[in-house]
Protein backbone atom coordinates (compact mmCIF):
# COMPACT_ATOMS: atom_id res chain seq x y z
CA UNK A 1 0.00 0.00 0.00
CA UNK A 2 1.38 3.53 -0.92
CA UNK A 3 3.19 5.01 2.05
CA UNK A 4 1.92 8.53 1.41
CA UNK A 5 -1.89 7.12 1.81
CA UNK A 6 -0.86 5.58 5.35
CA UNK A 7 0.72 8.62 6.48
CA UNK A 8 -2.36 10.87 5.03
CA UNK A 9 -4.70 9.01 7.33
CA UNK A 10 -2.57 8.59 10.30
CA UNK A 11 -0.61 11.40 10.65
CA UNK A 12 -1.65 14.36 8.47
CA UNK A 13 -3.23 17.12 10.57
CA UNK A 14 -6.69 16.47 10.73
CA UNK A 15 -8.38 19.30 9.10
CA UNK A 16 -5.75 18.72 5.89
CA UNK A 17 -6.59 14.95 6.14
CA UNK A 18 -10.64 15.70 5.82
CA UNK A 19 -9.94 17.95 2.85
CA UNK A 20 -7.38 15.79 0.76
CA UNK A 21 -9.27 12.83 1.05
CA UNK A 22 -13.36 14.74 0.87
CA UNK A 23 -12.25 16.99 -2.02
CA UNK A 24 -11.67 14.02 -4.87
CA UNK A 25 -14.68 12.56 -3.67
CA UNK A 26 -16.70 15.71 -3.54
CA UNK A 27 -15.39 16.30 -7.40
CA UNK A 28 -16.82 12.64 -7.97
CA UNK A 29 -19.81 13.78 -6.38
CA UNK A 30 -20.41 17.01 -8.36
CA UNK A 31 -19.85 15.52 -11.76
CA UNK A 32 -22.24 12.40 -10.54
CA UNK A 33 -24.73 15.54 -9.76
CA UNK A 34 -23.75 17.24 -13.49
CA UNK A 35 -24.93 13.98 -14.78
CA UNK A 36 -28.28 13.97 -13.54
CA UNK A 37 -29.22 17.33 -14.53
CA UNK A 38 -27.63 17.03 -17.91
CA UNK A 39 -29.43 13.70 -18.09
CA UNK A 40 -33.20 14.87 -17.37
CA UNK A 41 -31.67 18.36 -19.15
CA UNK A 42 -31.73 16.29 -22.60
CA UNK A 43 -34.49 14.38 -21.64
CA UNK A 44 -36.60 17.80 -21.41
CA UNK A 45 -35.11 19.14 -24.25
CA UNK A 46 -37.14 16.70 -26.49
CA UNK A 47 -40.05 18.57 -25.01
CA UNK A 48 -42.16 15.22 -24.43
CA UNK A 49 -43.31 15.32 -20.61
CA UNK A 50 -43.58 11.61 -20.59
CA UNK A 51 -39.70 10.95 -20.99
CA UNK A 52 -39.09 13.04 -18.45
CA UNK A 53 -41.89 11.37 -15.83
CA UNK A 54 -40.30 7.87 -17.13
CA UNK A 55 -37.07 8.76 -16.20
CA UNK A 56 -38.56 9.50 -12.85
CA UNK A 57 -40.33 5.98 -12.10
CA UNK A 58 -37.39 3.90 -13.24
CA UNK A 59 -35.09 5.78 -10.70
CA UNK A 60 -36.36 3.58 -8.13
CA UNK A 61 -34.96 0.55 -10.11
CA UNK A 62 -32.19 1.77 -10.69
CA UNK A 63 -31.24 3.62 -6.48
CA UNK A 64 -32.28 -0.30 -5.98
CA UNK A 65 -29.24 -1.53 -8.20
CA UNK A 66 -27.06 1.21 -6.40
CA UNK A 67 -27.86 -0.07 -3.17
CA UNK A 68 -26.59 -3.53 -4.39
CA UNK A 69 -23.48 -2.05 -4.60
CA UNK A 70 -23.33 -0.33 -1.72
CA UNK A 71 -23.04 -3.71 0.30
CA UNK A 72 -19.89 -3.73 -0.66
CA UNK A 73 -18.81 -0.28 -1.06
CA UNK A 74 -19.72 0.48 2.20
CA UNK A 75 -19.64 -2.49 4.46
CA UNK A 76 -17.08 -4.23 2.62
CA UNK A 77 -15.01 -1.28 2.53
CA UNK A 78 -15.44 -0.01 5.81
CA UNK A 79 -14.12 -3.69 7.36
CA UNK A 80 -11.04 -3.23 5.24
CA UNK A 81 -10.25 0.20 6.36
CA UNK A 82 -10.47 -1.31 9.96
CA UNK A 83 -8.36 -3.60 9.20
CA UNK A 84 -5.42 -1.27 7.31
CA UNK A 85 -5.43 0.27 10.55
CA UNK A 86 -4.61 -2.77 12.45
CA UNK A 87 -2.26 -3.76 9.91
CA UNK A 88 -4.09 -6.71 9.16
CA UNK A 89 -3.31 -6.25 5.72
CA UNK A 90 -3.69 -10.42 4.17
CA UNK A 91 -7.69 -10.00 5.42
CA UNK A 92 -7.65 -6.38 3.66
CA UNK A 93 -6.54 -8.12 0.42
CA UNK A 94 -8.98 -11.23 0.28
CA UNK A 95 -12.08 -8.60 1.95
CA UNK A 96 -11.49 -6.97 -1.83
CA UNK A 97 -12.02 -10.39 -3.46
CA UNK A 98 -14.58 -11.27 -2.01
CA UNK A 99 -16.45 -8.30 -2.29
CA UNK A 100 -15.81 -7.63 -6.13
CA UNK A 101 -16.55 -11.06 -7.24
CA UNK A 102 -19.59 -11.00 -4.28
CA UNK A 103 -21.40 -7.75 -6.45
CA UNK A 104 -20.72 -9.61 -9.97
CA UNK A 105 -23.09 -12.69 -8.98
CA UNK A 106 -25.42 -9.94 -7.22
CA UNK A 107 -25.57 -8.11 -10.45
CA UNK A 108 -26.32 -11.43 -12.26
CA UNK A 109 -29.54 -12.13 -9.99
CA UNK A 110 -31.05 -8.84 -10.29
CA UNK A 111 -31.02 -8.81 -14.46
CA UNK A 112 -32.90 -12.21 -13.98
CA UNK A 113 -35.29 -10.97 -11.50
CA UNK A 114 -36.40 -8.30 -14.27
CA UNK A 115 -36.66 -10.65 -17.09
CA UNK A 116 -38.67 -12.85 -15.36
CA UNK A 117 -41.21 -10.15 -13.55
CA UNK A 118 -40.76 -7.19 -16.30
CA UNK A 119 -44.42 -6.63 -16.55
CA UNK A 120 -45.34 -6.91 -12.76
CA UNK A 121 -42.43 -4.42 -12.13
CA UNK A 122 -43.53 -1.59 -14.43
CA UNK A 123 -47.44 -2.03 -13.10
CA UNK A 124 -45.85 -2.13 -9.34
CA UNK A 125 -43.82 1.16 -9.86
CA UNK A 126 -46.65 3.64 -10.91
CA UNK A 127 -46.73 3.59 -14.68
CA UNK A 128 -49.40 4.83 -17.15
CA UNK A 129 -50.41 4.32 -20.27
CA UNK A 130 -48.97 7.05 -21.61
CA UNK A 131 -45.03 6.38 -19.72
CA UNK A 132 -45.37 2.45 -19.98
CA UNK A 133 -43.11 2.36 -23.26
CA UNK A 134 -40.67 4.92 -22.67
CA UNK A 135 -39.90 3.45 -18.85
CA UNK A 136 -39.91 0.18 -20.18
CA UNK A 137 -37.51 1.20 -22.73
CA UNK A 138 -35.11 2.59 -20.56
CA UNK A 139 -35.52 -0.93 -17.75
CA UNK A 140 -34.62 -3.26 -20.37
CA UNK A 141 -31.28 -1.68 -21.01
CA UNK A 142 -30.37 -0.98 -17.82
CA UNK A 143 -31.21 -4.10 -15.91
CA UNK A 144 -29.70 -6.49 -18.80
CA UNK A 145 -26.55 -4.81 -18.14
CA UNK A 146 -27.11 -3.84 -14.49
CA UNK A 147 -23.85 -5.58 -13.55
CA UNK A 148 -21.79 -2.41 -14.61
CA UNK A 149 -23.78 0.34 -12.56
CA UNK A 150 -23.46 -2.42 -9.44
CA UNK A 151 -19.47 -3.28 -10.25
CA UNK A 152 -19.03 1.07 -10.70
CA UNK A 153 -20.74 1.64 -7.21
CA UNK A 154 -18.62 -1.55 -5.20
CA UNK A 155 -15.08 -0.87 -6.76
CA UNK A 156 -14.86 2.72 -6.19
CA UNK A 157 -15.90 2.39 -2.53
CA UNK A 158 -13.08 -0.41 -2.16
CA UNK A 159 -10.66 1.72 -3.33
CA UNK A 160 -12.03 4.86 -1.21
CA UNK A 161 -11.25 2.15 1.60
CA UNK A 162 -7.34 2.45 1.38
CA UNK A 163 -7.49 6.32 1.06
CA UNK A 164 -7.26 5.97 -2.58
CA UNK A 165 -10.03 9.08 -3.14
CA UNK A 166 -8.43 10.74 -6.11
CA UNK A 167 -8.11 7.11 -7.56
CA UNK A 168 -11.90 6.55 -7.32
CA UNK A 169 -12.46 10.32 -8.23
CA UNK A 170 -11.22 9.83 -11.71
CA UNK A 171 -12.35 5.94 -12.74
CA UNK A 172 -16.35 8.51 -11.69
CA UNK A 173 -15.13 11.43 -13.19
CA UNK A 174 -14.01 9.56 -16.76
CA UNK A 175 -16.80 7.35 -16.83
CA UNK A 176 -19.78 10.23 -15.97
CA UNK A 177 -17.83 12.69 -18.70
CA UNK A 178 -17.97 10.06 -21.30
CA UNK A 179 -21.99 9.47 -20.20
CA UNK A 180 -22.45 13.64 -21.15
CA UNK A 181 -21.06 13.29 -24.12
CA UNK A 182 -23.32 10.04 -25.34
CA UNK A 183 -26.93 11.88 -23.81
CA UNK A 184 -27.23 14.65 -26.79
CA UNK A 185 -25.80 12.07 -29.21
CA UNK A 186 -28.54 9.59 -28.43
CA UNK A 187 -31.31 11.39 -27.18
CA UNK A 188 -31.66 13.89 -29.70
CA UNK A 189 -29.11 13.07 -32.41
CA UNK A 190 -30.30 9.48 -32.81
CA UNK A 191 -33.72 10.47 -31.41
CA UNK A 192 -33.38 7.00 -29.12
CA UNK A 193 -35.30 8.82 -26.46
CA UNK A 194 -35.10 6.81 -23.03
CA UNK A 195 -33.34 4.14 -24.43
CA UNK A 196 -30.31 6.70 -25.51
CA UNK A 197 -30.11 7.93 -22.16
CA UNK A 198 -29.90 4.36 -20.46
CA UNK A 199 -27.19 3.51 -23.10
CA UNK A 200 -25.34 6.22 -22.43
CA UNK A 201 -25.06 5.60 -18.95
CA UNK A 202 -24.33 2.30 -19.37
CA UNK A 203 -21.42 3.08 -21.69
CA UNK A 204 -20.08 5.33 -19.11
CA UNK A 205 -20.57 2.36 -16.37
CA UNK A 206 -18.62 0.43 -18.19
CA UNK A 207 -15.90 2.73 -18.77
CA UNK A 208 -15.37 3.13 -15.21
CA UNK A 209 -15.45 -0.47 -14.34
CA UNK A 210 -12.57 -1.14 -16.44
CA UNK A 211 -10.55 2.04 -14.94
CA UNK A 212 -10.95 0.50 -11.48
CA UNK A 213 -9.89 -2.93 -12.47
CA UNK A 214 -7.08 -1.38 -14.17
CA UNK A 215 -6.42 0.24 -10.89
CA UNK A 216 -6.33 -3.25 -8.85
CA UNK A 217 -4.22 -5.09 -10.93
CA UNK A 218 -1.06 -2.38 -10.37
CA UNK A 219 1.17 -2.92 -8.00
CA UNK A 220 0.58 0.30 -6.27
CA UNK A 221 -2.07 -1.16 -3.82
CA UNK A 222 -2.82 -3.78 -1.35
CA UNK A 223 -5.95 -4.39 -2.31
CA UNK A 224 -6.51 -7.37 -4.74
CA UNK A 225 -9.25 -9.10 -7.08
CA UNK A 226 -7.66 -12.34 -8.08
CA UNK A 227 -9.64 -15.40 -8.13
CA UNK A 228 -7.00 -17.05 -6.28
CA UNK A 229 -7.34 -14.75 -3.44
CA UNK A 230 -11.39 -14.86 -3.75
CA UNK A 231 -11.48 -16.80 -0.35
CA UNK A 232 -14.96 -16.30 1.17
CA UNK A 233 -15.10 -16.38 4.89
CA UNK A 234 -17.75 -16.25 7.46
CA UNK A 235 -16.25 -13.58 9.35
CA UNK A 236 -15.47 -10.99 5.78
CA UNK A 237 -19.46 -11.59 4.82
CA UNK A 238 -20.65 -10.91 9.17
CA UNK A 239 -18.14 -7.93 8.97
CA UNK A 240 -19.43 -6.79 5.25
CA UNK A 241 -23.31 -7.08 5.99
CA UNK A 242 -23.17 -5.87 9.28
CA UNK A 243 -22.51 -2.73 7.61
CA UNK A 244 -23.79 -3.25 3.77
CA UNK A 245 -27.18 -4.93 4.61
CA UNK A 246 -28.32 -1.69 6.64
CA UNK A 247 -27.18 0.88 4.27
CA UNK A 248 -27.81 -1.40 1.36
CA UNK A 249 -31.94 -1.39 3.24
CA UNK A 250 -31.39 1.87 3.46
CA UNK A 251 -31.04 2.80 -0.10
CA UNK A 252 -33.80 0.12 -0.72
CA UNK A 253 -35.94 1.75 1.45
CA UNK A 254 -35.19 4.79 -0.44
CA UNK A 255 -36.17 3.09 -3.65
CA UNK A 256 -39.87 1.42 -2.33
CA UNK A 257 -40.30 5.48 -0.82
CA UNK A 258 -39.68 6.89 -4.19
CA UNK A 259 -42.22 4.67 -5.78
CA UNK A 260 -44.70 5.30 -2.97
CA UNK A 261 -44.03 8.98 -3.58
CA UNK A 262 -44.54 8.33 -7.85
CA UNK A 263 -47.63 6.79 -6.79
CA UNK A 264 -49.19 9.17 -4.74
CA UNK A 265 -47.86 11.98 -7.54
CA UNK A 266 -49.24 10.29 -10.21
CA UNK A 267 -52.88 10.92 -8.37
CA UNK A 268 -52.01 14.98 -9.09
CA UNK A 269 -51.13 14.27 -12.58
CA UNK A 270 -48.27 13.20 -14.98
CA UNK A 271 -47.09 16.94 -14.88
CA UNK A 272 -46.60 16.46 -11.05
CA UNK A 273 -44.40 13.20 -11.19
CA UNK A 274 -42.03 15.05 -13.85
CA UNK A 275 -42.28 17.90 -11.64
CA UNK A 276 -40.99 16.09 -8.36
CA UNK A 277 -38.60 13.86 -10.85
CA UNK A 278 -36.80 17.29 -11.62
CA UNK A 279 -36.60 18.92 -8.20
CA UNK A 280 -35.23 15.23 -6.74
CA UNK A 281 -32.92 15.72 -9.47
CA UNK A 282 -32.34 19.43 -8.42
CA UNK A 283 -32.06 18.74 -4.76
CA UNK A 284 -29.76 15.72 -4.91
CA UNK A 285 -26.59 18.26 -5.28
CA UNK A 286 -26.60 19.01 -1.97
CA UNK A 287 -27.48 15.29 -0.68
CA UNK A 288 -24.42 14.15 -3.09
CA UNK A 289 -22.01 16.35 -2.45
CA UNK A 290 -22.47 16.14 1.42
CA UNK A 291 -22.37 12.58 0.40
CA UNK A 292 -18.94 13.03 -1.05
CA UNK A 293 -17.85 14.94 1.69
CA UNK A 294 -18.52 11.76 4.50
CA UNK A 295 -17.16 9.23 1.79
CA UNK A 296 -14.06 10.98 1.97
CA UNK A 297 -14.05 11.27 5.71
CA UNK A 298 -15.11 7.41 6.09
CA UNK A 299 -12.18 5.90 5.47
CA UNK A 300 -10.39 8.78 7.84
CA UNK A 301 -12.76 7.16 10.61
CA UNK A 302 -12.62 3.46 10.29
CA UNK A 303 -8.82 4.02 9.50
CA UNK A 304 -8.53 5.93 13.04
CA UNK A 305 -11.17 3.41 15.03
CA UNK A 306 -8.85 0.68 13.65
CA UNK A 307 -5.79 1.93 15.00
CA UNK A 308 -7.66 3.37 18.52
CA UNK A 309 -6.71 6.96 17.87
CA UNK A 310 -9.98 8.19 19.23
CA UNK A 311 -9.00 11.78 19.55
CA UNK A 312 -7.95 11.88 15.94
CA UNK A 313 -11.36 10.72 15.27
CA UNK A 314 -13.21 13.02 17.25
CA UNK A 315 -11.83 15.88 15.56
CA UNK A 316 -12.21 14.26 12.29
CA UNK A 317 -15.97 13.87 13.33
CA UNK A 318 -16.78 18.04 14.34
CA UNK A 319 -14.66 19.05 11.08
CA UNK A 320 -16.71 16.74 8.80
CA UNK A 321 -19.77 18.35 10.52
CA UNK A 322 -18.97 21.36 10.26
CA UNK A 323 -18.09 21.52 6.48
CA UNK A 324 -21.32 20.03 6.08
CA UNK A 325 -23.19 22.06 7.60
CA UNK A 326 -21.82 25.42 5.90
CA UNK A 327 -22.39 23.84 2.48
CA UNK A 328 -26.11 22.77 3.88
CA UNK A 329 -26.76 26.31 4.48
CA UNK A 330 -25.20 27.68 0.93
CA UNK A 331 -27.49 25.19 -0.38
CA UNK A 332 -30.65 26.33 1.37
CA UNK A 333 -30.28 29.62 0.02
CA UNK A 334 -29.84 28.92 -3.68
CA UNK A 335 -33.04 26.44 -2.99
CA UNK A 336 -35.01 29.45 -1.57
CA UNK A 337 -34.31 32.44 -3.95
CA UNK A 338 -33.56 30.83 -7.37
CA UNK A 339 -35.36 27.15 -7.32
CA UNK A 340 -38.29 27.78 -9.53
CA UNK A 341 -35.42 29.46 -12.49
CA UNK A 342 -33.65 26.68 -11.68
CA UNK A 343 -36.72 23.79 -12.46
CA UNK A 344 -37.49 26.09 -15.55
CA UNK A 345 -34.10 25.11 -17.16
CA UNK A 346 -35.27 21.64 -17.61
CA UNK A 347 -38.57 21.72 -18.68
CA UNK A 348 -40.49 24.73 -20.01
CA UNK A 349 -43.90 23.63 -19.17
CA UNK A 350 -45.76 25.81 -16.12
CA UNK A 351 -47.89 23.24 -14.87
CA UNK A 352 -44.62 21.18 -14.04
CA UNK A 353 -42.46 24.09 -13.33
CA UNK A 354 -44.74 25.17 -10.86
CA UNK A 355 -45.47 21.45 -8.87
CA UNK A 356 -41.43 20.79 -8.73
CA UNK A 357 -40.69 24.38 -7.32
CA UNK A 358 -43.23 24.38 -4.49
CA UNK A 359 -41.91 20.87 -3.84
CA UNK A 360 -38.12 22.47 -3.46
CA UNK A 361 -39.42 25.11 -1.61
CA UNK A 362 -41.05 23.16 1.12
CA UNK A 363 -37.79 20.81 0.94
CA UNK A 364 -35.00 23.84 1.90
CA UNK A 365 -36.54 23.57 5.54
CA UNK A 366 -34.64 20.68 6.54
CA UNK A 367 -31.18 20.98 4.24
CA UNK A 368 -29.19 23.10 6.54
CA UNK A 369 -29.33 19.99 8.70
CA UNK A 370 -27.88 17.08 6.16
CA UNK A 371 -24.35 18.07 7.51
CA UNK A 372 -24.85 16.81 10.90
CA UNK A 373 -27.24 14.13 10.02
CA UNK A 374 -25.23 12.39 7.50
CA UNK A 375 -21.68 12.90 9.50
CA UNK A 376 -23.29 10.98 11.89
CA UNK A 377 -24.79 7.97 9.99
CA UNK A 378 -21.35 7.22 8.16
CA UNK A 379 -19.28 7.67 11.42
CA UNK A 380 -21.47 4.75 12.95
CA UNK A 381 -20.74 2.84 9.57
CA UNK A 382 -17.19 3.62 9.60
CA UNK A 383 -16.79 2.55 13.37
CA UNK A 384 -19.13 -0.72 13.36
CA UNK A 385 -22.21 0.18 14.99
CA UNK A 386 -24.32 -1.07 12.40
CA UNK A 387 -27.54 -0.36 14.40
CA UNK A 388 -27.56 3.26 14.95
CA UNK A 389 -26.50 3.94 10.96
CA UNK A 390 -29.26 1.87 10.18
CA UNK A 391 -31.75 3.81 12.48
CA UNK A 392 -30.45 7.12 11.22
CA UNK A 393 -31.02 6.11 7.87
CA UNK A 394 -34.17 4.04 7.60
CA UNK A 395 -35.73 7.00 10.39
CA UNK A 396 -35.17 9.47 7.30
CA UNK A 397 -36.63 6.97 4.94
CA UNK A 398 -38.91 4.58 6.53
CA UNK A 399 -39.61 4.98 10.28
CA UNK A 400 -40.47 8.61 10.55
CA UNK A 401 -40.88 9.37 6.51
CA UNK A 402 -43.30 6.68 5.06
CA UNK A 403 -45.93 7.03 8.35
CA UNK A 404 -46.04 11.19 7.55
CA UNK A 405 -46.68 10.66 4.04
CA UNK A 406 -49.49 9.00 3.89
CA UNK A 407 -50.89 10.40 6.54
CA UNK A 408 -50.00 14.09 5.71
CA UNK A 409 -51.33 13.52 2.18
CA UNK A 410 -54.94 12.17 3.66
CA UNK A 411 -55.54 15.26 5.57
CA UNK A 412 -53.76 17.82 3.91
CA UNK A 413 -53.38 16.57 0.35
CA UNK A 414 -50.76 18.46 -1.78
CA UNK A 415 -49.02 20.86 0.88
CA UNK A 416 -48.68 16.97 2.97
CA UNK A 417 -47.33 15.09 0.72
CA UNK A 418 -44.77 17.93 -0.18
CA UNK A 419 -43.77 18.73 3.47
CA UNK A 420 -43.56 15.22 4.74
CA UNK A 421 -39.64 14.70 4.10
CA UNK A 422 -39.08 17.75 5.25
CA UNK A 423 -40.58 17.02 8.30
CA UNK A 424 -39.36 13.65 8.54
CA UNK A 425 -35.39 15.06 7.97
CA UNK A 426 -35.46 17.18 10.81
CA UNK A 427 -36.79 14.59 13.10
CA UNK A 428 -34.09 12.14 11.79
CA UNK A 429 -31.49 14.85 12.68
CA UNK A 430 -32.91 15.50 16.20
CA UNK A 431 -32.20 11.57 16.63
CA UNK A 432 -28.78 11.70 14.95
CA UNK A 433 -27.54 14.20 17.61
CA UNK A 434 -29.16 12.33 20.52
CA UNK A 435 -27.06 9.08 19.36
CA UNK A 436 -23.61 11.53 18.57
CA UNK A 437 -24.09 12.75 22.52
CA UNK A 438 -23.14 8.84 23.53
CA UNK A 439 -21.00 8.13 20.92
CA UNK A 440 -18.61 10.84 21.65
CA UNK A 441 -18.53 9.51 25.00
CA UNK A 442 -17.87 6.19 24.11
CA UNK A 443 -14.82 7.71 22.77
CA UNK A 444 -14.01 9.75 25.12
CA UNK A 445 -14.19 6.61 27.78
CA UNK A 446 -12.25 4.59 25.30
CA UNK A 447 -9.36 7.29 25.09
CA UNK A 448 -8.85 7.19 28.74
CA UNK A 449 -8.74 3.71 28.84
CA UNK A 450 -5.86 3.83 26.22
CA UNK A 451 -4.07 6.44 28.09
CA UNK A 452 -4.07 4.84 31.52
CA UNK A 453 -3.02 1.51 29.77
CA UNK A 454 0.03 2.95 28.35
CA UNK A 455 0.85 4.80 31.68
CA UNK A 456 0.51 1.26 33.44
CA UNK A 457 2.60 -0.18 30.62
Amino acid sequence: MNTNRINLLEKEKVNSAIIKLALPTMLAMAMQMIYNLTDTYFIGQTGDLNLVAAISLASPLIMMFQSAGNIFASGTSCYISQQLGAKHYNEAKKSNSVAFYSSMIVGLIFTLIFLVFQNSILNIIGTSDATIIPTSQYLIVMSVLCIFPILNVTLSGLIRSEGATDKAMFGMIIGLVLNIILDPIFILRFNMGSAGAAWATIIGNIVSVLYFISHFLRKNTLLSIKITDFRPSKKIYAETFKIGIPSALSSLVMSISFILVNVIASEYGDYVVAGNGIQFRVNSMVIMLIIGLVQGYQPFAGYCYGARKFQRLKSGFKITILYGTLLSIFFTFIFAFFGENIIRLFIDDDLTVQAGAKILKAFTYCVPFFGIQFTVMVTFQATGKALKAMFISLGRQCIVYLPLLFILNSVFGFNGFIFAQPISDITTTLVAVLLSLSFIKEMNNREKKEISNLIIN
